[in-house]
């Protein structure tokens, strides 16, 4: 019996298949926090790519109008950018006409972006002439010649990883300029839609 145990003794000693198994659960942790990392960081640039496409789907309808864009209107493609978010926090969005005026005739500077009318939902503020100079002084306006408008629409879109790996929540902003495609003037913007003088309209321009 002594010599039977001794022999089982020494074959233990010997044993070598369970290095393996300790291998790998020295190693699962780490490979477990890689995939749930690539997870979270694809699901991230997934939310960017919808977002963005978003956002240039509302940005087109709007330059697709020849009409007065009305808050009903607005209210809608609100609601559709909601809808291709798929976003369970309420996102905001707001629509802004810019124009450009050049003065130079006058002889005080080389031009100014104007807000002509902007509106927004869910929150976001609307865009006036001290925000837009802003955003001319980081350079984010396209070039524009005399009187020319552009559609600006921005959309911010709240984004929580669903995993914790040490990136937090975020917010996804947007900011897409488009020309007006059928209404080269602008297009105006009336709050129903009767043009009963209440219009706003770009300087020269008109639906």
């Amino acid at each position: 019996m002594l010599k039977f145990f001794k022999s089982k003794l020494r074959q233990f000693r010997r044993e070598d298949e369970g290095a393996m198994v300790v291998e790998a659960m020295i190693m699962f942790p780490t490979l477990f926090a890689a995939v749930i990392a690539t997870f979270v960081f694809f699901d991230a640039f997934r939310n960017q790519s919808i977002n963005l496409k978003a956002a240039y789907t509302i940005s087109e309808a709007f330059s697709r109008e020849e009409l007065y864009i009305t808050n009903r209107f607005i209210n809608n493609t609100w609601r559709l950018h909601r809808f291709l978010t798929n976003s369970t926090d309420l996102t905001k969005m707001r629509v802004t006409l810019i124009q450009y005026i050049d003065d130079t005739d006058d002889g005080t500077d080389n031009g100014d972006y104007f807000v002509v009318w902007s509106r927004q939902k869910g929150g976001a503020g609307t865009l006036n002439n001290n925000g837009l100079a802003q955003m001319d002084g980081r350079d984010e306006i396209p070039v524009m010649p005399h009187r020319e408008t552009l559609i600006l629409v921005q959309t911010w879109v709240d984004y929580e990883p669903n995993f914790s790996i040490g990136l937090g929540a975020f917010t996804f902003e947007n900011a897409i300029f488009t020309r007006p495609r059928f209404a080269p003037n602008g297009i105006c913007y009336d709050h129903n839609g009767n043009a009963n003088g209440s219009e706003i309209c770009p300087v020269g321009g008109g639906a």
